[in-house]
Protein backbone atom coordinates (compact mmCIF):
# COMPACT_ATOMS: atom_id res chain seq x y z
CA UNK A 1 0.00 0.00 0.00
CA UNK A 2 1.41 3.87 -0.95
CA UNK A 3 0.41 6.50 0.51
CA UNK A 4 0.64 10.32 -0.10
CA UNK A 5 -0.64 13.45 1.58
CA UNK A 6 -0.72 17.09 0.28
CA UNK A 7 0.30 20.31 1.80
CA UNK A 8 -2.23 22.02 3.21
CA UNK A 9 -0.72 25.79 2.79
CA UNK A 10 -1.31 24.72 -1.61
CA UNK A 11 -5.31 23.63 -1.30
CA UNK A 12 -6.43 26.95 0.69
CA UNK A 13 -7.13 24.52 3.66
CA UNK A 14 -8.21 21.34 1.67
CA UNK A 15 -5.76 18.66 2.54
CA UNK A 16 -6.57 15.39 0.16
CA UNK A 17 -4.73 12.29 1.11
CA UNK A 18 -4.60 9.27 -1.04
CA UNK A 19 -3.60 5.58 -0.64
CA UNK A 20 -3.58 3.01 -3.19
CA UNK A 21 -3.35 -0.82 -3.68
CA UNK A 22 -3.16 -3.19 -5.97
CA UNK A 23 -6.52 -5.50 -6.04
CA UNK A 24 -5.98 -8.41 -8.60
CA UNK A 25 -4.83 -9.28 -12.16
CA UNK A 26 -8.45 -9.36 -14.75
CA UNK A 27 -8.79 -10.54 -18.06
CA UNK A 28 -10.79 -8.06 -20.25
CA UNK A 29 -10.41 -8.56 -23.98
CA UNK A 30 -7.91 -11.39 -24.68
CA UNK A 31 -5.41 -9.21 -22.39
CA UNK A 32 -4.48 -9.04 -18.79
CA UNK A 33 -5.05 -5.60 -17.00
CA UNK A 34 -4.24 -5.07 -13.47
CA UNK A 35 -7.07 -3.60 -11.37
CA UNK A 36 -5.81 -1.09 -8.35
CA UNK A 37 -8.12 0.98 -5.79
CA UNK A 38 -6.89 4.37 -4.47
CA UNK A 39 -9.01 5.40 -1.70
CA UNK A 40 -9.01 9.38 -1.90
CA UNK A 41 -9.51 11.24 1.46
CA UNK A 42 -10.49 14.86 1.50
CA UNK A 43 -10.48 16.67 4.53
CA UNK A 44 -11.82 20.54 4.69
CA UNK A 45 -9.89 22.15 7.21
CA UNK A 46 -10.73 25.90 6.04
CA UNK A 47 -13.32 27.97 7.60
CA UNK A 48 -15.87 27.55 4.58
CA UNK A 49 -17.60 25.12 3.19
CA UNK A 50 -16.87 23.52 0.22
CA UNK A 51 -18.60 21.38 -3.26
CA UNK A 52 -16.88 19.13 -5.52
CA UNK A 53 -17.76 19.78 -8.73
CA UNK A 54 -15.75 17.45 -10.95
CA UNK A 55 -12.57 15.30 -11.06
CA UNK A 56 -9.74 15.71 -13.48
CA UNK A 57 -6.91 12.35 -13.25
CA UNK A 58 -4.25 11.58 -15.89
CA UNK A 59 -2.87 7.86 -15.35
CA UNK A 60 0.90 7.10 -17.11
CA UNK A 61 1.36 3.50 -17.77
CA UNK A 62 4.29 2.18 -20.03
CA UNK A 63 1.38 1.82 -22.88
CA UNK A 64 0.75 5.90 -22.84
CA UNK A 65 -1.30 8.13 -21.19
CA UNK A 66 -5.32 8.23 -20.15
CA UNK A 67 -7.57 11.37 -19.05
CA UNK A 68 -9.79 10.72 -16.84
CA UNK A 69 -12.40 14.17 -16.74
CA UNK A 70 -15.70 13.72 -15.17
CA UNK A 71 -18.39 15.50 -13.52
CA UNK A 72 -19.49 13.99 -10.17
CA UNK A 73 -22.74 12.43 -10.17
CA UNK A 74 -23.00 13.51 -6.45
CA UNK A 75 -22.04 17.06 -5.77
CA UNK A 76 -20.36 16.35 -2.32
CA UNK A 77 -20.17 19.47 0.20
CA UNK A 78 -17.70 19.17 2.88
CA UNK A 79 -18.55 21.27 6.02
CA UNK A 80 -15.67 22.62 7.66
CA UNK A 81 -14.21 20.52 10.36
CA UNK A 82 -15.08 17.36 8.36
CA UNK A 83 -14.12 14.75 5.92
CA UNK A 84 -15.09 12.93 2.61
CA UNK A 85 -13.72 9.38 1.75
CA UNK A 86 -13.91 7.87 -2.05
CA UNK A 87 -12.95 4.98 -3.06
CA UNK A 88 -11.98 4.55 -6.79
CA UNK A 89 -10.78 1.44 -9.24
CA UNK A 90 -8.55 1.91 -11.69
CA UNK A 91 -8.27 -0.92 -14.19
CA UNK A 92 -4.45 -0.17 -16.22
CA UNK A 93 -2.88 -2.71 -18.80
CA UNK A 94 1.10 -2.48 -17.20
CA UNK A 95 1.78 -3.53 -13.74
CA UNK A 96 3.22 -0.14 -13.15
CA UNK A 97 1.29 3.48 -13.73
CA UNK A 98 1.26 6.96 -12.34
CA UNK A 99 -2.20 8.95 -11.33
CA UNK A 100 -2.24 12.39 -11.06
CA UNK A 101 -4.68 15.35 -10.84
CA UNK A 102 -7.35 17.35 -9.04
CA UNK A 103 -10.16 18.22 -8.23
CA UNK A 104 -12.33 21.51 -9.10
CA UNK A 105 -14.03 23.14 -6.19
CA UNK A 106 -16.07 26.28 -4.95
CA UNK A 107 -16.14 27.73 -1.91
CA UNK A 108 -19.93 27.89 -0.95
CA UNK A 109 -19.07 31.34 1.07
CA UNK A 110 -17.68 33.50 -1.73
CA UNK A 111 -18.75 31.36 -4.44
CA UNK A 112 -14.94 31.51 -5.80
CA UNK A 113 -13.90 28.03 -7.51
CA UNK A 114 -10.37 26.64 -7.06
CA UNK A 115 -8.77 23.62 -7.96
CA UNK A 116 -7.16 21.44 -5.15
CA UNK A 117 -4.23 18.53 -6.58
CA UNK A 118 -4.45 15.32 -5.81
CA UNK A 119 -0.91 14.08 -4.73
CA UNK A 120 0.87 12.07 -7.40
CA UNK A 121 0.16 8.08 -6.97
CA UNK A 122 1.97 5.29 -7.99
CA UNK A 123 0.23 1.79 -8.80
CA UNK A 124 2.43 -1.11 -8.41
CA UNK A 125 1.92 -4.79 -8.84
CA UNK A 126 3.31 -6.22 -5.73
CA UNK A 127 5.85 -8.94 -7.65
CA UNK A 128 7.47 -5.39 -9.29
CA UNK A 129 8.27 -4.35 -5.14
CA UNK A 130 10.42 -8.06 -4.51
Amino acid sequence: MISKITDLNNLKGIRISTKSFFIKSILLKKNINYLFSNIITITNKSKNSIQIISKHKKILETFGMRKLNSLLKEKHIIKPGKKLTLNLNYSVKSKIATIKGYFSMISLNNSSKFRAYIPKTKLSHPEILN
